[in-house]
């Protein structure tokens, strides 16, 4: 179909989605950090999509960064899919105006459920887990048909009555959030910084999969730097489950997406060709 995909990752969950659309629409797979060094990408693509996750309900900020590299957006079919792990509100409006901003037009957009890997990740239980991964399956072919006929004009957005009040999920989540802003409020946003236990090794996984090049190893040992765009990866791929936030995830299991490996993480920063 003459199409991209452009994707970023931290623990995989994008990554499972990206390559299943790609797949199916006969795509090229092109890792969003891997051309953010570039002054400009040049694309023949007819479509371009983009598949990335959501933080504080909305897209990271590198997706702003890359949409400012690539040339004649203006003349391209654009489809975006945002995964999320509690709810996307209006993510995929704010995503609209930035591709507008950038001379495009967004002409459809999708948001998936995928298991929480952030701050709070254990709301999303082993069964909980699979009915996600089985959703995402049987909303992939809609997907694929409006990419295929090129549709325009389909922009999901949620309910947050019907999908975070009334579903229950408000109230799964609520114990969490309220941890989190309780070790905030007495001990600052520092108090949840990452920071590497007596555990940690030395091996280096941590800086290998930051996606931004956030952490650099000091004697041995991790040490974080000011450009973190929370993404996670450094917590979850952690070998030895020595990275914590504060103490919120001490004892937490850790995630990542079962069928993505670390060796899949680590091609993004490869530079595109």
């Amino acid at each position: 179909m003459n199409a991209e995909v452009f994707y970023f990752t931290g623990t995989g969950n994008t990554l499972s989605v990206a390559r299943d659309i790609a797949e199916r629409i006969d795509g090229r797979l092109v890792p969003i950090v891997s051309v953010l060094g570039k002054e400009k990408v040049q694309t023949t693509s007819e479509i371009i999509g983009f598949v990335f996750p959501l933080y504080h309900f909305e897209a990271p900020e590198i997706l702003e960064k890359a949409l400012t590299k690539i040339e004649n957006l203006e003349n391209k079919y654009i489809f975006a899919v945002a995964t999320y792990g509690l709810i996307p509100l209006d993510a995929i409006q704010k995503f609209k105006a930035s591709v507008e901003r950038n001379g495009g037009n967004l002409a459809a957009g999708f948001t998936v459920n995928m298991p929480h890997n952030g701050l709070g990740f254990k709301i999303t239980f082993g069964v909980e887990r699979e009915q996600l991964y089985r959703d995402w399956r049987e909303k992939l072919p809609t997907i694929v048909n409006t990419i295929q006929k090129r549709k325009q004009g389909v922009y999901e957005k949620s309910n947050i009555l019907k999908d975070f009040v009334f579903s229950g999920l408000m109230f799964r989540a609520l114990p969490s959030l309220i941890r989190v802003l309780g070790v905030v409020a007495v001990g600052g946003w520092d108090s949840i910084s990452f920071k590497a236990e007596d555990g940690c090794n030395g091996c280096g996984v941590c800086a290998q999969v930051c996606p931004v090049n956030n952490i650099i190893l000091e004697e041995g040992k991790p040490v974080w730097l000011d450009h973190c765009t929370l993404c996670f990866a450094c917590l979850q791929w952690c070998p030895k489950e020595a990275i914590q936030a504060g103490n919120l995830t001490t004892g937490k299991e850790r995630y990542h997406h079962p069928s993505v490996t670390l060796q899949d993480i680590l091609e993004q920063k490869k530079p595109d060709s």
